[in-house]
């Protein structure tokens, strides 16, 4: 129950924060980790947290709206190679979200971006044929306020009335990282690798999904992520399966 009571009030309060617009949709615990790496992380932190959001498809207006604010006060700074990746993999995720509610601010990057690349990328992810929606405006986020807001309700966040510490395993989104998953429901009871066939295909030179790894938890499932390439050692989910009768080993 006093779970449930912080949950709630950290998310009252993220809403309020992230904007009124679409404040009747609730934040759950991934989303409300997307809030805090966004506005509390460097270049690295909100390049992979962007890059799980268009990976997963997260759709919360109120982490997009934090991610709009995010490019539009970095996507000027062009001195670093990790900042203009960062800023690329915002776009995306905004384009990603389905609406054209973020369609001024990938026009505004598109048009003024100090770098090539990034306006390019701006400029690609822009479709005039989504659904209508009401525009973000620029400084619709307070992202000092969210920052502090977010950071301080993290581990309220975190919490599960099930151990105290972690999420359980039904949070997990497919596209998700592994670093993501563990950090929001804790490392497995025991974990086992198999090859799929796409190791055996010549045609396969990037090596995409040659390896999978299934992770157990024990009274909770599995979570199953494949190797998205072997030059760049990166795994993802690409399954969860739920099943209170998981022994946890293989």
């Amino acid at each position: 129950m006093l779970f449930r009571q912080l949950l709630a009030i950290t998310a009252g309060l993220l809403l309020a924060l992230a904007g009124n617009a679409h404040a009747e949709q609730k934040l759950d615990p991934v989303s409300q980790r997307y809030i805090e790496m966004l506005s509390n992380g460097g270049p690295t932190t909100i390049r992979d947290t962007a890059r799980s959001m268009a990976s997963s498809g997260e759709s919360n207006p109120q982490v997009l709206d934090v991610a709009a604010e995010v490019l539009l006060r970095d996507y000027k700074e062009s001195s670093s190679a990790t900042v203009i990746d960062a800023m690329a993999w915002v776009s995306k995720a905004l384009a990603n979200a389905k609406t054209n509610r973020y369609q001024p601010v990938l026009q505004e990057v598109a048009d003024n971006a100090g770098h090539r690349k990034l306006a390019g990328h701006a400029k690609k992810n822009l479709n005039k044929r989504l659904p209508d929606d009401k525009p973000y405006v620029k400084g619709s986020v307070k992202l000092e306020q969210v920052a502090k807001a977010s950071a301080s309700a993290a581990p309220a966040a975190a919490s599960t009335p099930a151990d105290g510490k972690y999420s359980p395993i039904s949070v997990v989104r497919e596209g998700m990282s592994m670093n993501e998953a563990y950090a929001l429901v804790g490392q497995p009871t025991a974990i086992y690798q198999h090859q799929t066939g796409k190791a055996f295909n010549p045609f396969n030179v990037a090596n995409h999904d040659i390896v999978r790894q299934v992770a157990l938890y024990k009274g909770q499932g599995r979570i199953v992520f494949s190797l998205v390439s072997t030059y760049s050692n990166v795994w993802k989910v690409v399954e969860v399966t739920l099943d209170k009768n998981e022994s946890g080993y293989p």
